[in-house]
């Protein structure tokens, strides 16, 4: 039914795609616009309207219309032909790009666009996250690092507090990087939320960016457009660990576990009590 009334309202022969996220992603020509559309249906709400508010400052270019159809949240985009960027691209020079990148994203949206801002103190969200493993398979797992954090709590409460926000991307990677002619361009926007500027480079240092040269051009580039400041150590556990609990929660809904181990690996750096970040 929602895809038939989108093809009607639309002018469009619209057909889904696979999409290991778990979001029905459709594509297809469409009449009315007179281009090819690329159309996300969300059900989460939060999700949609994240995506429909950054699209709206970040891409006006491509962001055409919403849709609220039911219980379906509908972002409706033009379609551009991109190409994968390989990790194996990833140079010194493109590294800094990259930074340069995120931290324009940053800069350009914070105050600009509204997303999700969770006030509480970190050791508060923190506590909600593990309490949603009870019975799970990962409840020992997340139970036994957490007691790890224990001394870190505070210190991190207190650094998280005073660090300044930005609009976080929330799922920065290479993945979410495609090639557009012959620039770079920012995808997936869907996880954007308030944050500290720090949150969108762990996944892509901890999985991605494993040599320092490569991290040190990346945070060059970032601050050649906008102060970054690196957090405590005990901010960094608790920051390491709230990415592998997210990961973790997207895996517990999704068959198609695509982090593959990063959560576990990243509560072996905290046990370990290793740098999170080596610079």
């Amino acid at each position: 039914m929602l895809i038939d009334f989108l093809n009607e309202y639309y002018q469009a022969d619209l057909e889904t795609i696979h999409d290991v996220a778990g979001n029905m992603h459709l594509t297809g020509h469409s009449e009315r616009f007179v281009c090819d559309l690329f159309v996300k249906i969300f059900k989460d709400k939060a999700k949609f309207y994240a995506e429909q508010h950054v699209n709206q400052v970040y891409c006006p270019d491509i962001y055409l219309d919403n849709v609220i159809y039911e219980d379906n949240y509908v972002i409706v985009l033009k379609d551009r032909v991109m190409n994968d960027v390989e990790k194996e691209d990833l140079t010194p020079a493109k590294a800094y790009q990259f930074g340069e990148k995120l931290a324009l994203f940053h800069a350009s949206l914070t105050g600009e666009v509204t997303v999700p801002n969770d006030k509480r103190a970190l050791s508060q969200r923190l506590e909600e996250q593990v309490a949603k493993f009870t019975g799970t398979a990962y409840e020992t797992e997340v139970n036994e690092v957490f007691s790890r954090l224990e001394e870190d709590l505070a210190p991190a409460d207190t650094d998280y507090e005073l660090l300044p926000k930005v609009v976080l991307h929330g799922d920065f990677s290479i993945r979410n990087l495609m090639l557009y002619g012959e620039h770079e361009v920012l995808l997936d926007f869907e996880r954007a939320h308030m944050g500290v500027a720090y949150e969108d480079l762990i996944k892509f240092f901890f999985n991605e960016v494993n040599e320092l040269d490569l991290r040190n051009e990346f945070i060059a580039g970032y601050r050649s457009q906008k102060e970054l400041e690196i957090p405590n150590y005990s901010l960094q556990r608790c920051l390491l660990f709230l990415c592998a609990l997210d990961i973790l929660e997207f895996h517990l809904t999704h068959e198609k576990q695509k982090f593959g181990q990063m959560a576990h690996e990243m509560f072996e750096t905290i046990k370990q009590g290793t740098a999170v970040l080596e610079l």
